[in-house]
């Protein structure tokens, strides 16, 4: 049975206050999650110009389980972040713990220059029997095993998910907090837990690594139903 650990984010920063000639400011939302592994976030940081515009801290999150992995069904599931009207950001920092690899990761990813208007272009889509407005408004985070990494632009309704940017995150190994109390000591019980339930499933079906993720969720969203076609100008 596929289950959450429902990922619980402390803002750290309030949204900024442009000045009247500034960006554009917009409504929108960040989510993480993972696609065959469990995370712990600890620091997700978006920038514009060098600016702090939304933050958000501290949460765990869970995507595997037997039968996912059994299928290979990789979907990114991103849970709860935060939502809040700011500028679009043009770079995202996140720092996060793999309990499959026993690692603590860090990345930072540029995002592209027209963000902004991706965000800000909504879509004629029919929902039930109503025509409705809709903008993909959630930038996802998803993290796998060997430091993967996509920011992606997502909606439930518009489809299919554009990709913003990926890469492979850095080990963290000069943290001077887990130089006091190293990762084992401070995950000590929930990896335990984790290796408990997964570690024979993770030995029967093992999963990509590393950039060998990238064409699997390529072809993913390659299957997503396409429901973008037409933008309201």
């Amino acid at each position: 049975m596929r289950w959450i650990l429902l990922l619980l984010l402390l803002p750290l920063v309030a949204a900024c206050q442009a000045a009247p000639t500034g960006p554009k400011q917009l409504d929108w939302r960040h989510m993480v999650g993972s696609n065959a592994d469990q995370i712990w976030v600890n620091e997700v940081l978006f920038y514009r110009q060098g600016k702090l515009v939304d933050a958000s801290t501290n949460g765990a999150s869970s995507r595997v389980d037997t039968e996912s992995l059994r299928e290979r069904d990789y979907r990114w599931l991103i849970t709860a972040g935060r939502r809040d009207i700011h500028p679009a950001p043009d770079t995202v920092e996140v720092e996060w713990v793999s309990f499959h690899d026993k690692k603590r990761y860090r990345i930072s990813l540029a995002l592209p220059a027209e963000l902004e208007s991706m965000i800000a272009q909504p879509y004629r889509i029919k929902v039930r029997d109503e025509w409705r407005e809709v903008r993909r408004d959630n930038i996802g985070l998803g993290m796998a095993t060997g430091g993967y990494v996509e920011a992606f632009l997502t909606n439930a309704k518009v489809k299919p998910d554009i990709l913003l940017a990926r890469g492979i995150a850095k080990e963290v190994t000069d943290d001077p907090y887990d130089q006091r109390f190293p990762l084992a000591s401070q995950f000590e019980n929930r990896w335990a837990d984790f290796d408990e339930n997964y570690s024979k499933a993770y030995q029967l079906y093992p999963v990509p690594s590393g950039m060998a993720w990238a064409p699997v969720m390529d072809a993913y969203r390659a299957a997503q139903p396409k429901t973008d076609t037409d933008p309201v100008q």
